[in-house]
């Protein structure tokens, strides 16, 4: 009886060291990180619609630490357009379901409209890359804060400047004269 058991005693110790070396190691790969984008510097050019005599192009680039100004006219639209370092924006573009630029400005100075159709994602969400801004009456001074928001899994019809990770976020001086 026990030459017979021994075999099994055998077997059954090395089947269960195989078991548990083998259950203890980590095959499985972890799910990728997506990280924020790395963005230190943002351009924002402002182009008048019309082609009204005196009125040019606005364009202020921000970078960490600066406040940079913005010189508008009175009851304008403009042709809003950003770009960021190292063309980032292409990138936007391809993962447009993951981000959303964000604009925030006192209503008595700025309108911001998005409603420019090839800037929405394939969910029929704003972008905000190309925005349309509309200035309001002279002699205003205040601030334009853009906030692009990477919001992967997290962009919806209700997403708002709360949700996300902040990738980057610039504040314009904006002068109305």
């Amino acid at each position: 009886m026990k030459k017979l058991f021994k075999p099994y005693l055998t077997a059954f110790f090395l089947g269960a060291l195989l078991f548990s070396i083998t259950s203890c190691s980590d095959d499985d790969d972890p799910a990728p990180v997506e990280e924020g984008e790395n963005i230190t510097s943002m351009t924002l050019t402002l182009e008048p619609v019309s082609t009204t005599k005196g009125i040019s192009t606005a364009t202020a680039t921000f970078t960490a630490g600066n406040t940079p100004t913005l010189q508008l006219a009175p009851n304008t639209q403009y042709n809003a357009t950003i770009t960021f370092n190292d063309n980032i924006q292409d990138e936007i573009r391809a993962e447009a379901e993951d981000h959303e630029i964000f604009f925030s400005a006192p209503e008595d100075v700025l309108e911001v409209q998005k409603i420019i159709p090839d800037d929405f994602d394939a969910n029929g969400r704003p972008v905000g890359l190309m925005t349309r801004v509309f200035t309001g009456n002279a002699d205003k001074t205040g601030t334009l804060t853009v906030t692009l928001k990477h919001q992967e899994g997290l962009k919806d019809d209700d997403s708002d400047v709360s949700v996300g990770e902040t990738d980057i976020e610039a504040t314009f001086n904006v002068n109305i004269q």
